[in-house]
Protein backbone atom coordinates (compact mmCIF):
# COMPACT_ATOMS: atom_id res chain seq x y z
CA UNK A 1 0.00 0.00 0.00
CA UNK A 2 1.24 3.43 -1.14
CA UNK A 3 0.93 5.69 2.44
CA UNK A 4 2.07 8.98 1.27
CA UNK A 5 2.13 10.48 -1.60
CA UNK A 6 2.58 14.05 -2.95
CA UNK A 7 1.35 15.09 -6.59
CA UNK A 8 3.18 17.62 -8.45
CA UNK A 9 0.22 19.24 -10.45
CA UNK A 10 -3.24 19.85 -10.42
CA UNK A 11 -4.52 19.28 -13.97
CA UNK A 12 -6.72 16.68 -15.11
CA UNK A 13 -4.09 13.68 -14.58
CA UNK A 14 -2.92 14.86 -11.34
CA UNK A 15 -6.30 15.33 -10.02
CA UNK A 16 -8.08 12.35 -10.92
CA UNK A 17 -4.51 10.47 -9.53
CA UNK A 18 -5.02 12.04 -6.16
CA UNK A 19 -8.78 11.41 -5.81
CA UNK A 20 -8.21 7.57 -6.47
CA UNK A 21 -5.58 7.39 -4.08
CA UNK A 22 -7.27 9.33 -1.42
CA UNK A 23 -10.36 6.87 -2.15
CA UNK A 24 -7.90 3.86 -1.32
CA UNK A 25 -6.87 5.45 1.65
CA UNK A 26 -4.04 6.98 1.05
CA UNK A 27 -2.93 10.61 2.39
CA UNK A 28 -2.28 12.62 -0.54
CA UNK A 29 -1.32 16.16 -0.94
CA UNK A 30 -1.35 18.36 -4.35
CA UNK A 31 0.60 21.32 -5.36
CA UNK A 32 0.78 22.93 -8.36
CA UNK A 33 2.15 26.65 -9.48
CA UNK A 34 -1.16 27.92 -10.26
CA UNK A 35 -2.80 29.01 -6.92
CA UNK A 36 -6.47 28.65 -8.03
CA UNK A 37 -5.96 25.28 -9.77
CA UNK A 38 -4.04 23.92 -6.74
CA UNK A 39 -7.18 25.40 -4.59
CA UNK A 40 -9.81 23.79 -6.43
CA UNK A 41 -7.85 20.24 -6.55
CA UNK A 42 -6.57 20.26 -2.96
CA UNK A 43 -10.15 20.57 -2.16
CA UNK A 44 -11.65 17.93 -3.91
CA UNK A 45 -8.67 15.68 -2.99
CA UNK A 46 -8.56 16.58 0.92
CA UNK A 47 -5.34 17.75 -0.10
CA UNK A 48 -2.79 17.47 3.19
CA UNK A 49 0.77 18.59 3.62
CA UNK A 50 3.38 15.48 3.97
CA UNK A 51 6.93 15.93 5.05
CA UNK A 52 8.11 12.95 3.30
CA UNK A 53 6.02 11.10 0.71
CA UNK A 54 6.67 7.64 -0.36
CA UNK A 55 5.52 8.31 -3.44
CA UNK A 56 6.16 11.78 -5.87
CA UNK A 57 3.97 11.61 -8.85
CA UNK A 58 5.08 14.47 -11.34
CA UNK A 59 1.31 15.64 -13.57
CA UNK A 60 2.55 18.73 -15.19
CA UNK A 61 2.81 19.86 -18.66
CA UNK A 62 6.01 18.32 -20.56
CA UNK A 63 7.49 21.57 -21.15
CA UNK A 64 8.11 21.58 -17.40
CA UNK A 65 8.52 17.71 -17.00
CA UNK A 66 12.23 17.34 -16.67
CA UNK A 67 12.65 20.78 -14.33
CA UNK A 68 10.23 19.04 -11.59
CA UNK A 69 11.53 15.90 -12.24
CA UNK A 70 14.93 16.71 -11.02
CA UNK A 71 13.80 19.21 -8.82
CA UNK A 72 11.71 16.53 -6.58
CA UNK A 73 14.70 13.92 -6.95
CA UNK A 74 17.00 16.47 -5.08
CA UNK A 75 14.74 17.64 -2.76
CA UNK A 76 12.84 14.11 -1.19
CA UNK A 77 15.93 11.61 -1.26
CA UNK A 78 13.86 9.27 -0.06
CA UNK A 79 11.27 9.18 -2.06
CA UNK A 80 10.52 7.89 -5.37
CA UNK A 81 9.89 10.17 -7.98
CA UNK A 82 6.97 9.29 -10.84
CA UNK A 83 6.26 11.12 -14.01
CA UNK A 84 3.59 10.66 -16.15
CA UNK A 85 4.44 12.42 -19.62
CA UNK A 86 3.51 11.46 -22.64
CA UNK A 87 6.81 11.41 -24.59
CA UNK A 88 9.59 9.85 -22.42
CA UNK A 89 13.39 9.12 -24.25
CA UNK A 90 15.18 11.95 -24.15
CA UNK A 91 13.52 12.95 -20.48
CA UNK A 92 15.58 9.50 -19.03
CA UNK A 93 18.81 11.07 -20.45
CA UNK A 94 18.32 14.21 -19.21
CA UNK A 95 17.15 13.06 -15.12
CA UNK A 96 20.68 10.74 -15.66
CA UNK A 97 22.49 13.59 -16.57
CA UNK A 98 20.97 15.96 -13.89
CA UNK A 99 20.11 13.88 -10.61
CA UNK A 100 22.66 12.05 -8.69
CA UNK A 101 19.33 10.37 -7.41
CA UNK A 102 18.12 8.96 -10.89
CA UNK A 103 17.75 5.37 -9.04
CA UNK A 104 14.61 6.75 -7.12
CA UNK A 105 13.09 8.00 -10.39
CA UNK A 106 10.38 5.92 -12.72
CA UNK A 107 8.71 6.56 -15.43
CA UNK A 108 4.81 5.85 -16.46
CA UNK A 109 2.20 6.88 -18.83
CA UNK A 110 -1.42 6.53 -18.31
CA UNK A 111 -3.26 6.10 -21.41
CA UNK A 112 -6.17 7.95 -20.56
CA UNK A 113 -7.28 11.60 -20.70
CA UNK A 114 -10.43 13.74 -21.52
CA UNK A 115 -10.65 16.21 -24.46
CA UNK A 116 -10.93 19.06 -21.75
CA UNK A 117 -8.45 19.28 -18.71
CA UNK A 118 -8.24 20.78 -15.44
CA UNK A 119 -9.00 19.92 -12.07
CA UNK A 120 -12.74 20.70 -12.66
CA UNK A 121 -12.64 17.66 -15.03
CA UNK A 122 -11.14 15.17 -12.62
CA UNK A 123 -12.71 11.94 -12.17
CA UNK A 124 -11.57 8.95 -9.91
CA UNK A 125 -11.98 6.63 -12.13
CA UNK A 126 -10.60 8.45 -15.39
CA UNK A 127 -8.10 5.44 -15.32
CA UNK A 128 -10.63 2.33 -14.33
CA UNK A 129 -9.78 -0.62 -16.99
CA UNK A 130 -7.37 1.56 -19.19
CA UNK A 131 -3.94 0.65 -19.80
CA UNK A 132 -0.55 2.34 -18.07
CA UNK A 133 2.85 1.95 -19.86
CA UNK A 134 6.23 0.99 -17.78
CA UNK A 135 8.78 2.83 -19.44
CA UNK A 136 11.34 -0.53 -18.26
CA UNK A 137 14.62 1.35 -18.85
CA UNK A 138 13.62 3.51 -16.33
CA UNK A 139 13.33 1.23 -13.44
CA UNK A 140 16.48 0.09 -11.78
CA UNK A 141 15.16 -2.08 -8.78
CA UNK A 142 12.74 -4.75 -7.88
CA UNK A 143 10.79 -2.42 -5.06
CA UNK A 144 10.22 0.24 -7.37
CA UNK A 145 8.23 -2.14 -9.90
CA UNK A 146 6.35 -3.11 -7.22
CA UNK A 147 5.51 0.48 -6.26
CA UNK A 148 4.90 1.02 -9.85
CA UNK A 149 2.33 -2.08 -10.03
CA UNK A 150 0.69 -1.13 -6.68
CA UNK A 151 -0.28 2.50 -7.89
CA UNK A 152 -1.79 0.62 -11.04
CA UNK A 153 -3.57 -1.01 -9.59
CA UNK A 154 -4.93 1.17 -7.17
CA UNK A 155 -6.19 3.15 -10.12
CA UNK A 156 -7.78 0.19 -11.72
CA UNK A 157 -5.36 0.37 -14.40
CA UNK A 158 -3.19 -2.83 -16.42
CA UNK A 159 0.34 -2.20 -16.77
CA UNK A 160 2.45 -3.06 -20.04
CA UNK A 161 6.22 -2.48 -20.33
CA UNK A 162 8.29 -0.87 -23.34
CA UNK A 163 11.21 0.66 -23.12
CA UNK A 164 11.39 4.36 -24.05
CA UNK A 165 11.68 4.56 -27.62
CA UNK A 166 8.98 1.48 -28.08
CA UNK A 167 7.29 4.05 -26.26
CA UNK A 168 7.43 7.47 -27.69
CA UNK A 169 6.93 5.05 -31.75
CA UNK A 170 4.41 3.27 -30.18
CA UNK A 171 1.99 6.67 -28.86
CA UNK A 172 2.67 8.22 -32.20
CA UNK A 173 0.77 5.96 -33.87
CA UNK A 174 -2.14 5.63 -31.09
CA UNK A 175 -2.13 8.61 -29.62
CA UNK A 176 -0.69 11.71 -31.09
CA UNK A 177 -1.57 11.06 -35.01
CA UNK A 178 -5.38 10.70 -34.25
CA UNK A 179 -5.11 13.90 -31.92
CA UNK A 180 -3.82 15.42 -35.68
CA UNK A 181 -6.15 14.20 -37.71
CA UNK A 182 -8.75 14.96 -35.36
CA UNK A 183 -7.73 18.54 -35.67
CA UNK A 184 -6.98 18.90 -39.44
CA UNK A 185 -10.65 18.43 -39.99
CA UNK A 186 -11.66 20.25 -37.58
CA UNK A 187 -9.92 22.73 -39.17
CA UNK A 188 -10.58 22.41 -42.14
CA UNK A 189 -14.26 23.36 -41.04
CA UNK A 190 -13.46 26.72 -39.97
CA UNK A 191 -15.18 28.64 -43.92
CA UNK A 192 -18.31 26.45 -43.81
CA UNK A 193 -20.85 28.79 -41.93
CA UNK A 194 -23.16 27.58 -39.08
CA UNK A 195 -26.26 26.47 -41.51
CA UNK A 196 -23.90 24.26 -43.59
CA UNK A 197 -22.80 22.65 -40.52
CA UNK A 198 -26.39 22.09 -39.24
CA UNK A 199 -26.28 19.09 -41.85
CA UNK A 200 -23.41 17.41 -40.40
CA UNK A 201 -23.92 13.83 -39.29
CA UNK A 202 -22.61 11.97 -35.97
CA UNK A 203 -19.34 10.77 -37.93
CA UNK A 204 -18.10 13.99 -38.19
CA UNK A 205 -18.93 14.58 -34.59
CA UNK A 206 -16.90 11.54 -33.84
CA UNK A 207 -13.74 12.10 -35.79
CA UNK A 208 -13.67 16.11 -34.60
CA UNK A 209 -14.04 14.95 -30.13
CA UNK A 210 -10.35 15.39 -29.99
CA UNK A 211 -10.10 18.41 -31.51
CA UNK A 212 -11.26 20.06 -28.41
CA UNK A 213 -7.69 19.84 -27.05
CA UNK A 214 -5.56 22.17 -25.36
CA UNK A 215 -3.51 23.60 -28.25
CA UNK A 216 -0.50 24.82 -25.87
CA UNK A 217 -0.28 21.03 -24.54
CA UNK A 218 -0.19 19.15 -27.65
CA UNK A 219 1.92 21.89 -29.48
CA UNK A 220 4.26 20.68 -26.67
CA UNK A 221 3.72 17.03 -26.78
CA UNK A 222 4.32 17.39 -30.72
CA UNK A 223 7.74 18.95 -29.86
CA UNK A 224 8.62 16.81 -28.05
CA UNK A 225 7.70 13.57 -30.02
CA UNK A 226 8.69 14.67 -33.42
CA UNK A 227 11.06 12.33 -34.86
CA UNK A 228 8.38 9.85 -34.37
CA UNK A 229 5.24 11.79 -35.28
CA UNK A 230 7.28 13.04 -38.49
CA UNK A 231 7.74 9.46 -39.53
CA UNK A 232 3.94 8.77 -39.32
CA UNK A 233 2.93 11.72 -41.04
CA UNK A 234 5.45 11.12 -43.94
CA UNK A 235 3.25 7.40 -44.07
CA UNK A 236 0.16 9.19 -43.75
CA UNK A 237 0.87 11.54 -46.27
CA UNK A 238 1.79 9.14 -48.87
CA UNK A 239 -1.19 7.04 -47.81
CA UNK A 240 -3.18 9.87 -48.89
CA UNK A 241 -1.51 10.78 -51.80
CA UNK A 242 -2.09 7.10 -53.37
CA UNK A 243 -5.59 7.53 -52.31
CA UNK A 244 -6.13 11.18 -54.33
CA UNK A 245 -4.21 9.21 -57.27
CA UNK A 246 -6.99 6.77 -57.03
CA UNK A 247 -9.43 9.02 -57.18
CA UNK A 248 -8.90 11.30 -59.77
CA UNK A 249 -7.51 8.18 -62.28
CA UNK A 250 -11.23 6.41 -60.94
CA UNK A 251 -9.48 3.73 -59.92
CA UNK A 252 -11.77 1.45 -58.04
CA UNK A 253 -9.83 -1.78 -57.07
CA UNK A 254 -7.30 0.68 -55.15
CA UNK A 255 -9.97 2.95 -53.35
CA UNK A 256 -11.43 -0.87 -52.39
CA UNK A 257 -7.76 -1.39 -51.14
CA UNK A 258 -7.57 1.61 -48.61
CA UNK A 259 -11.49 1.01 -47.16
CA UNK A 260 -10.68 -2.71 -46.59
CA UNK A 261 -7.02 -1.73 -45.01
CA UNK A 262 -8.92 0.75 -42.55
CA UNK A 263 -11.75 -1.89 -41.82
CA UNK A 264 -8.59 -4.28 -41.15
CA UNK A 265 -7.07 -1.78 -38.63
CA UNK A 266 -10.51 -1.29 -37.03
CA UNK A 267 -11.26 -4.41 -36.43
CA UNK A 268 -7.96 -5.09 -34.43
CA UNK A 269 -9.06 -2.36 -31.59
CA UNK A 270 -9.51 -3.92 -28.23
CA UNK A 271 -12.97 -3.54 -27.03
CA UNK A 272 -13.55 -2.23 -23.58
CA UNK A 273 -11.29 -2.40 -20.99
CA UNK A 274 -8.45 -3.52 -23.27
CA UNK A 275 -10.53 -6.80 -24.00
CA UNK A 276 -10.49 -8.57 -27.04
CA UNK A 277 -13.10 -6.80 -29.41
CA UNK A 278 -16.20 -8.99 -29.43
CA UNK A 279 -18.31 -9.70 -31.78
CA UNK A 280 -22.01 -8.69 -30.40
CA UNK A 281 -25.06 -9.16 -31.82
CA UNK A 282 -27.12 -5.99 -32.07
CA UNK A 283 -31.17 -6.00 -31.34
CA UNK A 284 -33.19 -3.36 -32.54
CA UNK A 285 -36.38 -2.41 -30.59
CA UNK A 286 -39.03 0.02 -31.19
CA UNK A 287 -40.31 1.51 -28.14
CA UNK A 288 -43.52 4.39 -27.64
CA UNK A 289 -41.63 7.80 -26.36
CA UNK A 290 -43.46 8.15 -22.93
CA UNK A 291 -42.05 7.42 -19.61
CA UNK A 292 -40.86 3.90 -17.87
CA UNK A 293 -40.68 2.26 -21.16
CA UNK A 294 -36.67 1.82 -21.35
CA UNK A 295 -37.29 0.77 -17.53
CA UNK A 296 -39.69 -2.35 -18.74
CA UNK A 297 -36.68 -3.31 -20.96
CA UNK A 298 -33.90 -3.21 -18.40
CA UNK A 299 -36.23 -4.91 -16.09
CA UNK A 300 -37.18 -8.01 -18.38
CA UNK A 301 -33.25 -8.25 -18.94
CA UNK A 302 -32.46 -8.77 -15.28
CA UNK A 303 -35.37 -11.67 -15.26
CA UNK A 304 -33.74 -12.97 -17.87
CA UNK A 305 -29.76 -12.82 -16.55
CA UNK A 306 -29.20 -10.89 -19.53
CA UNK A 307 -26.03 -8.54 -19.88
CA UNK A 308 -26.44 -5.29 -22.09
CA UNK A 309 -22.70 -5.24 -22.98
CA UNK A 310 -23.39 -1.34 -25.03
CA UNK A 311 -27.05 0.24 -26.34
CA UNK A 312 -27.73 3.29 -28.80
CA UNK A 313 -31.01 5.52 -28.57
CA UNK A 314 -32.38 6.70 -31.64
CA UNK A 315 -34.93 9.80 -31.07
CA UNK A 316 -35.89 13.20 -31.59
CA UNK A 317 -38.37 15.49 -30.01
CA UNK A 318 -41.86 15.27 -31.41
CA UNK A 319 -40.63 12.19 -32.73
CA UNK A 320 -43.74 9.25 -31.47
CA UNK A 321 -41.44 5.95 -31.24
CA UNK A 322 -37.57 6.09 -30.40
CA UNK A 323 -35.31 2.88 -31.54
CA UNK A 324 -33.28 1.29 -29.07
CA UNK A 325 -30.48 -0.97 -30.39
CA UNK A 326 -28.90 -3.42 -27.55
CA UNK A 327 -25.48 -5.12 -28.18
CA UNK A 328 -25.50 -8.14 -26.48
CA UNK A 329 -23.54 -11.45 -26.97
CA UNK A 330 -24.84 -14.21 -29.79
CA UNK A 331 -26.93 -15.95 -26.72
CA UNK A 332 -27.89 -13.63 -24.83
CA UNK A 333 -29.28 -11.89 -27.96
CA UNK A 334 -31.87 -14.66 -29.05
CA UNK A 335 -33.03 -15.25 -25.31
CA UNK A 336 -33.77 -11.62 -25.17
CA UNK A 337 -35.64 -11.79 -28.05
CA UNK A 338 -37.44 -14.74 -28.01
CA UNK A 339 -38.44 -13.23 -24.31
CA UNK A 340 -39.32 -9.50 -25.10
CA UNK A 341 -41.20 -10.84 -28.57
CA UNK A 342 -43.57 -13.24 -26.41
CA UNK A 343 -44.51 -10.35 -24.45
CA UNK A 344 -45.15 -8.28 -26.87
CA UNK A 345 -42.44 -5.77 -27.58
CA UNK A 346 -42.14 -4.81 -30.97
CA UNK A 347 -38.65 -6.75 -31.38
CA UNK A 348 -36.61 -6.40 -35.00
CA UNK A 349 -33.93 -9.18 -36.67
CA UNK A 350 -30.61 -8.85 -34.78
CA UNK A 351 -27.60 -7.79 -36.89
CA UNK A 352 -24.35 -8.87 -36.28
CA UNK A 353 -21.53 -5.86 -36.65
Amino acid sequence: MIKKVRIVGAGLIGTSVGLRLKAAGSSVEIIDINSNAMKLAADLVKSEVIAEPDLIIIAVPISANTQTVVEQLSNNSKSIVCDLASVKSDLLLKVKELSANSDNFISLHPMAGRETNGAQNARADLFEGRAWIGVSDSFSHAKNKEIAQNLVEICGGTLYWLNSKEHDDLVAKISHIPQILSSVIAGSLSSLSRENLNLAGQGLRDLTRLASADATLWSQILTENHAAIATQLDLIIDDLNHLKQSITSNNSAAMVDFFNKGNNGKSKIPGKHGAKNRDYSYLPIVIDDKPGELARIFNECAKVSVNIEDLNIEHSPGQETGLITLALSNSDCMKLSNHLENLGFKVHPAKNR
